[in-house]
């Protein structure tokens, strides 16, 4: 074999195995990159999860220091009020007959008492929002039934009451407080039994820290009048919403 040919192939072969150390290494750096791009991803992913920690650990600690004021109130008050956390949130549980007589809506004096008290943490606690909640049993109106159609209406008709009690004695701004009236559908013992019809017979205040606004109706390019003076919007029927809540479930004989 001549010297020229030994030098051919050994050139040859340094140039494969460059080639190949060539390939190998930008395997090698495609490699690195794509575990650096994971690596990173992977970083961001540990401090979305770690902030997401810390932001329900915080909420966990704020639910339970509103609970805690709660149980104060609700010793402060006595009567049989209680505290009670649901999935909407923390709940202040008014037995019927801290405000109520049986089949009316008309607030008790030491009603009003209590009443004052829940409007002074309110004060103290400004974000706070509520929702006050009306509950019967399921027997029907007896003693009252001039008065009321149905424990709808009757436990409507306490929440109301407390509504305006707060707003209007005790100057509780209107936009912080919300009513609706569940009647017998919400109980939260059997209406089977007297004590079980007690229980159900409550007024509810459910603790809201955050209201969501709903945005508003959007309005098609069909129901925009083509006449002169379209611009003229009509009238909106806009009703004010006098949420229908809190009521205190009717005893033995309503």
């Amino acid at each position: 074999m001549s010297k020229f040919s030994k030098y051919a192939k050994l050139f040859l072969l340094i140039a494969f195995l460059g080639t190949s150390g060539c390939a190998e290494l930008k395997e090698l750096r495609d490699l690195n990159r794509r575990q650096a791009i994971t690596i990173r991803d992977q970083s961001e992913e540990l401090s979305q999860l770690r902030g997401q920690l810390s932001s329900l650990s915080d909420k966990l600690k704020s639910n339970e220091e509103e609970m805690n004021k709660l149980r104060k109130l609700a010793k402060s008050i006595g009567e049989g009020v209680t505290v009670r956390d649901t999935v909407e949130g923390p709940v202040l549980l008014f037995p019927e007959k801290v405000l109520f007589d049986s089949g009316m809506a008309t607030i008790k004096p030491n009603g009003e008492v209590a009443l004052t008290k829940v409007a002074k943490f309110l004060g103290e606690n400004p974000a706070i929002a509520i929702r006050i909640d009306g509950h019967t049993d399921t027997d029907p109106i007896m003693k009252t039934k001039h008065l009321w159609e149905s424990n709808h209406h009757l436990s409507a008709a306490r929440s109301l009451s407390v509504f305006h009690f707060l707003t209007k004695k005790e100057s509780v701004a209107e936009g912080r407080i919300y009513v609706a009236g569940f009647g017998p559908n919400r109980p939260i013992a059997p209406n089977t039994t007297s004590a079980g019809k007690k229980q159900n017979r409550r007024v509810e205040f459910l603790m809201l820290t955050k209201v969501t606004s709903l945005p508003p109706k959007e309005v098609s390019a069909t129901e925009v009048k083509s006449e002169p003076g379209a611009g003229e919007s009509s009238p909106s029927e806009e009703q004010s919403e006098e949420t229908a809540p809190v009521v205190t479930e009717e005893s033995e004989e309503k």
